[in-house]
């Protein structure tokens, strides 16, 4: 097999593992996000926490929306204090693949480099728009057997017989730590899933039965856009 470098960042698919089953979960990471930034430091929940999405169509009493307030602010501070352990497990991750991308290629011969890290760019500035634009991404390509063919497959830059067995014995050494982050990252959003999902198991015991069926009715349809996507679609569409 002829090995090709890749413009492939995700050593071992962790977006694989980060991706959510449900509108309850995506909503649920998206407010943990929000809440907490991914450098921040788990503090104390706000005073006014910001009401799930999903509920803005519930004509809310104003008790009700002070005992979801009251929820909300509970679980605010386990939320953010597994999302800080999450985000460091997540940015660690990401600097031992730079550093493993970086190791396979100091393999290389210049001009290999160059191109690689040239494309690399390029993907980079063109998943940025992308995101910008809210285009949808291209369909996934068939996930490879390793983390070397992962990053050796797409770009067109040929390797020799040894910068192949260079790449082998690199990724070897880095694949034990990376299966490591990868399992704690996935342990960390299940937990952050579970949290999002008992504060909404709380949440439906305020509503009545009305509101509970037009609850069930909105999940059961695409979910809500957040304010921050809506912001971000607002000023990509002032850009163009």
């Amino acid at each position: 097999m002829r090995y090709v470098i890749t413009s492939s960042w995700t050593v071992l698919a962790v977006a694989g593992v980060l991706s959510i089953g449900s509108a309850l979960a995506q909503e649920g990471a998206a407010a943990a996000v929000k809440s907490t930034p991914p450098n921040s430091s788990a503090q104390a929940p706000s005073q006014q926490a910001a009401l799930p999405t999903c509920l803005e169509k519930l004509n809310l009493t104003s008790q009700q929306q002070a005992q979801i307030q009251e929820i909300t602010c509970d679980y605010e501070v386990d939320v953010a204090s597994v999302w800080k352990q999450f985000s460091d497990r997540y940015l660690e991750t990401i600097r031992t693949e730079a550093i493993l991308l970086s190791a396979i290629e100091d393999n290389l011969t210049e001009p290999q480099r160059q191109q690689v890290r040239d494309q690399r760019r390029r993907v980079a500035s063109h998943e940025k728009r992308l995101a910008g634009t809210r285009v949808p991404a291209p369909p996934a390509t068939p996930k490879p057997v390793s983390a070397v063919e992962e990053e050796i497959t797409i770009m067109g830059v040929p390797l020799t017989p040894d910068q192949e067995a260079a790449a082998d014995a690199v990724q070897e050494k880095y694949l034990s730590r990376l299966r490591s982050l990868n399992r704690a990252i996935e342990g960390l959003h299940n937990r952050l899933v579970s949290l999002e999902a008992d504060k909404f198991v709380e949440i439906e015991k305020v509503l009545t039965k009305g509101q509970l069926k037009q609850l069930r009715e909105i999940r059961q349809s695409a979910p809500p856009t957040t304010p921050g996507e809506a912001a971000s679609k607002s000023d990509a569409a002032r850009t163009r």
